[in-house]
């Protein structure tokens, strides 16, 4: 008795394994009356309603392969469902219709895997995290050779009880009674149980998602995105197979970092709608070619990147940011609440598509940069040089719109001349770079008050303004174009110039502040004492330190009794260290005032600006330069008549 016990219990349990499920609870849903002994086929067959699916079955030779060869959750069409379908596809029959339309239309139709209404429950239940309860959704149809399987949605009941908003933003109002649903279709009978897997008959006839790129093809509002993403196309072969012959087919792709017509590759897509597009250009048309067909390819791109998301993600999971999301070019949710500019949606296999009514900026379209983008016409070499010289490096931040303050005097192409950009020998387009970035100030002089006589900062030297001209370090000077500005975003603003700016390499060794005061004839008594003293090799240095040298004239350590040349050496050093102070400052124009220590460690007090400027030593002694600011490639020299 124990043994035939034993038996009973073995075929029970090899019938639960045969259904597949282990979260299926086999004495609340197993259904006396399905017919384990048949197939999904056979099972369609024996109904009666879905005469036509299976002719389709029969006609492409898949009757074997879905009835036997692995576990399926088949999504039963009805005949009236298949007709209606085909109907609209301008087939009057299925004989009449291709054999490989057939097979993509059955293979939509096939999930891999068996899921019951009790399954889907409990993935979406025990999801550990609200993302993963959204991603639970998430399920793959039938792959066949070199045709991909699609993703699709099952929908549970908890699902639509607790983000039925995401479902009403992708399908609409869910009909039905609400429990279980796939794509935006009610299931009508769910789980009739076959040897094979397990059939849901759907309630309305199931439409193929198309790829993300065809889906915004096929929508009038997304028309423009349509064709810039088409505008980025490639086509790649295929892979290596196990003899080592390429597969030729050329699979369709995209040069903007995330591939939309992989069905593998899940995304969610911020889609802006033509009249998005059409509002941000509108005020900039007249500096491109008057249409949006000629907005720059690098705008596109950078647009494109700022509307990819990697992965699937529902409306809810946008607003909750938990976990944190980004697109492709950076956080674009730092400047738009995202969910709030949701104005619809596209169905698509491998993607969420969100219209949005507002065009995403990207980090460099909110940035400086977007004004050379944007008026490629008047400045054509700049954008060359953007695209193919780095000249667009430092202007933006990559990721999080912290973009640093910045104020570009750039140069019209009437102004740069000839060569162009891209005809000039690599080392004058080097040097023409660093022209061009001698006129980008480290800092947005909108926020300072506009212009005004002052030393601006780059990462070419200090360029001095003075009533309506910039000079650089050398005294040679171009002239402001206008006060307005040619261009503002967030960090700054784009002024025109009518000429370059030398710029300072901080690297060149013949220009250190020692070699600069070592050429001045006044200052020999200072070179002297730098000389004996073994301070003067660290201000020939290049590189990471830098000085500033209020530098005594021979007239003033004369007349200060002073004789170089009779000081020991801790003499010496006290005397020169004491008109050292360590990095380099710029003084005359008043920014600076305030405590500042030099090289002995003692504090000066800097103050005043231009004529009243002066520094004073902790024993009340001031100086004022007699002149100020020369720079050098390691620092700044300021030429005192008197000493300390």
């Amino acid at each position: 008795m124990v043994r035939k016990l034993h038996v009973i219990l073995y075929v029970c349990l090899s019938c639960s394994i045969l259904l597949g499920s282990c979260a299926k609870e086999l004495n609340q849903y197993y259904n006396p009356k399905g017919s384990l002994d048949k197939n999904i086929v056979e099972v369609l067959e024996a109904d009666g309603r879905f005469s036509l699916f299976v002719k389709m079955i029969e006609k492409t030779g898949l009757r074997k392969t879905l009835g036997a060869s692995a576990m399926y959750t088949c999504l039963a069409p009805n005949d009236e469902q298949v007709t209606t379908y085909f109907s609209k596809q301008g087939y009057s029959a299925v004989e009449s219709v291709p054999d490989a339309i057939l097979r993509r239309y059955i293979n939509y139709h096939f999930i891999n895997g068996m899921y019951y209404e009790y399954d889907i429950n409990k993935l979406y239940n025990s999801a550990t995290s609200l993302i993963n309860k959204s991603r639970a959704t998430n399920f793959s149809t039938r792959t066949e050779g070199t045709i991909p399987g699609k993703r699709i949605r099952l929908f549970s009941g908890p699902f639509l009880q607790g983000q039925q908003d995401d479902y009403i933003t992708l399908y609409g109002t869910p009909g039905g009674d609400k429990k279980f649903l796939i794509e935006g279709i009610v299931i009508a009978e769910p789980d009739k149980d076959a040897s094979n897997g397990v059939i849901h008959v759907l309630g309305a006839p199931l439409e193929i998602a198309p790829r993300t790129d065809e889906a915004l093809a096929s929508d009038p509002e997304t028309s423009i995105f349509s064709s810039w993403i088409e505008k980025h196309v490639q086509f790649e072969l295929g892979e290596k197979d196990e003899f080592g012959w390429v597969d030729t087919t050329l699979y369709k792709s995209f040069s903007f970092g995330r591939n939309l017509a992989n069905e593998s590759v899940l995304s969610t897509v911020l889609a802006p709608t033509d009249d998005a597009i059409r509002a941000y250009f509108q005020p900039y048309l007249q500096y491109i070619d008057n249409t949006i067909d000629s907005v720059p390819r690098r705008v596109m791109y950078t647009l494109i990147r700022s509307a990819l998301i990697e992965n699937l993600w529902y409306k809810s999971d946008l607003k909750r940011l938990d976990p944190d999301w980004k697109s492709i070019s950076g956080y674009s949710r730092i400047i738009v609440d995202v969910p709030s500019i949701i104005s619809g949606s596209l169905r698509a296999s491998n993607s969420f598509i969100y219209k949005v009514n507002k065009l995403i900026e990207s980090p460099e379209m909110s940035s400086v940069a977007g004004g050379v983008y944007l008026r490629y016409k008047k400045y054509s070499q700049w954008y060359w040089m953007f695209l193919s010289a780095g000249l667009s490096e430092g202007l933006f931040d990559w990721q999080y719109y912290q973009h640093s303050p910045k104020t570009v005097l750039i140069q019209s192409d009437e102004v740069w001349g000839f060569p162009l950009a891209e005809d000039m020998l690599e080392a004058d387009r080097l040097y023409r770079v660093q022209q061009c970035k001698a006129g980008i100030f480290n800092i947005d002089v909108r926020a300072d008050g506009g212009f005004r006589k002052k030393f601006y900062p780059t990462n070419f030297g200090y360029i001095l303004y003075d009533n309506g001209k910039f000079f650089d370090y050398t005294g040679n000077s171009v002239n402001l174009v206008s006060p307005t500005p040619e261009w503002e975003a967030s960090n700054g603003a784009i002024y025109g110039i009518d000429g370059f700016l030398k710029p300072l390499d901080k690297l060149n060794d013949t220009i250190t502040v020692y070699n600069l005061m070592k050429k001045d004839p006044e200052l020999s008594l200072y070179i002297s004492a730098l000389d004996r003293s073994g301070i003067a090799s660290q201000l020939q240095l290049t590189g990471f330190f830098t000085y500033s040298v209020i530098a005594p004239r021979n007239a003033a350590i004369t007349a200060a009794g002073i004789n170089v040349a009779t000081l020991n050496a801790t003499e010496l050093r006290n005397f020169v260290q004491s008109y050292i102070i360590p990095n380099r400052y710029i003084f005359t124009d008043g920014d600076f005032n305030g405590q500042i220590a030099n090289k002995n460690g003692e504090l000066l007090t800097v103050g005043g600006q231009w004529e009243t400027f002066g520094v004073t030593n902790t024993a009340g002694k001031t100086v004022k330069p007699i002149v100020s600011n020369t720079q050098g490639s390691n620092g700044v020299i300021h030429k005192i008549n008197s000493v300390f």
